[in-house]
């Protein structure tokens, strides 16, 4: 079974259909809900018309109910037990220290097996023919993962819904069917999800010891426990899952998909390294002889992985990331301000936010009195935000999505504000601003705010000889060794660092800027002429650029990641030259950059600048 393939679709998805009893905030499952999101809406109003389904809202009167309770009396079969107080039994009717009776019928409750299409006339001999022929021992599972009633019930409709092989269940070491969204039947009136599993594993496991001893003495043998249907833990049709136990689910699925995600970023990285093993044993063959093939070798050396968007997101799946940017005070505080700030302008309002990440901007809107906030993030980190808004009772404001913005289902035709924090190095690195772009052209209405709502990007020129010794003369003498091979990579990927503000050799010159509320997809790619004056006498290093981000509100609020400005996690972009270039206080160069995204990776950057004529290529990547 591909448990990806098959279990996160069922985790991930919504039920097509709505009913007072059920919030995104609860836990709660409607037995009439299960049915109408089994059988489909118009097929549920049909049963329902003719009297078959009946929800919690029903209205009907005192007689139809006892009508319902005979008739449902009559559909069980001998073994089966029914709830004194549902069908309405006198205290006559049975034993003082009794709960159920048994009601006399002349029909089977057909029940098919889980892992082949065979019918069975009960619960009990279905699960007698599940374990002869498919060795699948109930009682096995329940000690293994410690099963309840409401674990069984998940149980059976995972197996029905993702149809794993018998013993891969068996030898599953986590509860893979531990999720709420397995408390929805995949069978209507399925008997075993009505199958008192409490009240008979203890039995059941007894059974299970003597017919093991009875099959090793050469014996066929078969047993009969007493089989008993009821409504597990029901309360006004409604089955409760403990919040505890909500949380603890969350948090095995998190660790489950956090594994896999390494699985196969490290897969990726071992085809990568492989591949670069082949560029490099070329490049020591022939670099010397042909110029232009080692030139084409460098510029094919960066090499994106197979499935970039899976490695983008589930970077963000990691808690080392969401800390450095959470405790980037500038930022956090930015957002926090632009928000609180103008309470006035979010209060009531429908709030959007894309990319959530742990949902600290969301609890920010709804701390800013927002009506509604819709988080979306396809990071597993998400789960994570469920816990922290539950943990803030927030959970009846902010609705969390997982899934991506152009796919994802919102709930709502349109937001009043979009705000999302979907910078990356040098602004444009990760490309998340198609997606802010895709969510405003969809959901923002024609007078929504979006947050930030205008960016720019400046460069400046650099001079710092002890820096460049350290990073690009470095190869030249490596315990006397030359590497100056190293160089010209090196050079080509735009370095991500902190740059000393008395290192600054001009004035800032804007290359970018957007307005956020008008914007489109291809102006992020661009040409700008610029020109950069010296402001002393020094030896030029590198050029550097930086990004502002601006709220441009009642009251605005700007975030800057200049030398000049308090340091945050995006530092700055520098881009060394080949050579240092000897400047004079007052001299002008003119420059050009061309920034365009990545040939092989659309969330990489290729940047071209040109100085006094002089054209360099780097990447962001």
């Amino acid at each position: 079974m591909d448990t990806e393939r098959d279990l996160l679709p069922l985790l991930e998805g919504e039920s097509p259909l709505r009913h007072p009893s059920f919030h995104e905030s609860s836990t709660n499952v409607s037995i009439a809900d299960s049915a109408a999101a089994t059988l489909g809406s118009d097929t549920y109003r049909d049963f329902s018309d003719r009297g078959q389904i009946s929800s919690n809202s029903s209205t009907d009167s005192n007689s139809n109910d006892e009508s319902d309770a005979d008739s449902f009396i009559d559909s069980t079969s001998n073994d089966n037990k029914i709830i004194s107080k549902t069908c309405g039994f006198n205290d006559s009717d049975m034993s003082a220290d009794e709960d159920w009776v048994e009601e006399p019928s002349g029909t089977m409750e057909i029940t098919k097996c889980l892992f082949c299409s065979e019918n069975m006339s009960n619960v009990q001999v279905m699960l007698d023919h599940c374990k002869l022929a498919h060795q699948f021992e109930l009682s096995t599972l329940q000690k293994k993962h410690g099963m309840d009633q409401f674990s069984f019930i998940r149980l059976v409709n995972f197996i029905r819904s993702c149809k794993p092989k018998p013993h891969e269940v068996m030898e599953y070491e986590v509860s893979l069917w531990d999720h709420d969204k397995f408390m929805m039947p995949v069978i209507e009136d399925d008997p075993l999800l009505m199958y008192d599993f409490d009240g008979e594993a203890e039995s059941l496991g007894n059974a299970s010891e003597t017919l093991e001893k009875k099959k090793s003495n050469g014996k066929s043998a078969s047993f009969n426990v007493q089989s008993g249907i009821r409504v597990a833990n029901a309360e006004y049709g409604h089955v409760t899952l403990s919040q505890s136990h909500f949380d603890d689910l969350h948090a095995a699925l998190q660790r489950m998909q956090l594994r896999v995600d390494e699985y196969d970023a490290a897969l990726k990285t071992c085809k990568k390294e492989k591949e670069s093993m082949k560029k490099t044993m070329r490049h020591i063959v022939i670099g010397d002889k042909d110029t232009s093939a080692e030139d084409k070798l460098i510029k094919n050396s960066f090499e994106d992985e197979d499935d970039e968007t899976d490695g983008y997101f589930s970077g963000y799946a990691h808690f080392g990331i969401h800390h450095d940017m959470i405790a980037d005070k500038s930022r956090t505080d930015s957002y926090r301000d632009a928000i609180i700030r103008n309470a006035h302008m979010i209060k009531d309002k429908v709030v959007l936010d894309l990319g959530c990440g742990t949902g600290i901007l969301s609890m920010f809107a709804a701390q800013a009195g927002a009506a509604k906030v819709i988080g979306v993030d396809q990071s597993q980190i998400i789960f994570n935000a469920m816990a922290i808004v539950r943990e803030n009772d927030m959970e009846n404001k902010i609705k969390l999505v997982r899934g991506r913005i152009e796919d994802a289902s919102l709930g709502e035709a349109s937001v009043d504000v979009l705000v999302s924090e979907w910078m990356g190095y040098f602004l444009l690195f990760e490309g998340m601003l198609d997606s802010v772009i895709h969510a405003r052209n969809k959901y923002l209405a024609p007078d929504g705010i979006i947050l930030p709502n205008a960016c720019t990007i400046s460069m400046m020129a650099v001079g710092d000889s002890e820096r460049y010794a350290e990073l690009i003369g470095f190869w030249d003498n490596v315990y006397g060794l030359k590497m100056s091979s190293m160089k010209p990579e090196v050079l080509r990927e735009a370095s991500i660092e902190i740059v000393p503000s008395d290192k600054i050799l001009s004035d800032p010159s804007l290359v970018l800027h957007l307005d956020l509320k008008t914007c489109h997809v291809q102006e992020t790619e661009f040409f700008t002429a610029f020109r950069l004056t010296m402001t002393r006498q020094d030896q030029l290093t590198a050029l550097v650029g930086s990004f502002d981000v601006t709220f441009q509100l009642d009251h605005t609020v700007a975030l800057c990641t200049s030398p000049y400005d308090p340091p945050t996690h995006w530092k700055q972009t520098v881009f060394y030259l080949p050579q240092p270039i000897s400047v004079q206080k007052g001299q002008v160069l003119v420059c050009s950059i061309e920034v365009r995204r990545h040939v092989k990776s659309s969330r990489g950057l290729e940047v071209t600048l040109t100085i006094d004529g002089d054209k360099l290529k780097y990447t962001l990547s």
